[in-house]
């Protein structure tokens, strides 16, 4: 009988490095060290040992891998939240992203990420064709171009 929950961890412990559910206050962005304060915004980086960093908003994501921190090798994968189902997280490189002046991101970044192209497109008509859709290369020349001296 006791050899299932040896088991059971066992598996746990092999299991492959994922994101996991974003916490509202606890968790405190890895970037900036504001508390997470809504989900919509949210944003993970998964290391391949497993350790999981929070962030506010997808332009604090970027702006920490832009930074080094840590180092390209470490990363196993880039996550952000689904606007439309901030309960779901999205690979960085399967994600639309849309910038626009009138999202009140946590620092102020203004990008939302949607599970596909139509979905962003869809946000951009409804805000009147203003903004820009793009993937996570822009996201990363963005907030570079923003952060720059």
């Amino acid at each position: 009988m006791t050899r299932i929950p040896v088991l059971a961890l066992l598996a746990v412990g092999c299991a492959a490095p994922a994101p996991r559910p974003l916490v509202i206050g606890p968790d405190g962005c890895s970037h900036c060290h504001m508390r997470l304060a809504d989900t919509r915004f949210g944003a993970e980086l998964v290391t391949r040992t497993g350790k999981v960093l929070p962030f506010d908003d997808a332009g604090c994501l970027a702006t920490f891998v832009q930074g080094d921190r840590p180092e390209a090798k470490q990363i196993h994968s880039l996550w952000v939240s689904d606007f439309a189902r901030p309960d779901r997280l999205l690979p960085v490189e399967q994600a639309a992203f849309v910038r626009h002046a009138s999202f009140r991101t946590p620092m102020d970044h203004g990008i939302v990420a949607l599970a596909t192209a139509a979905a962003a497109d869809s946000v951009l008509a409804g805000l009147g064709g203003d903004g820009d859709r793009l993937d996570w290369s822009g996201v990363l020349r963005a907030t570079a171009e923003r952060n720059a001296p």
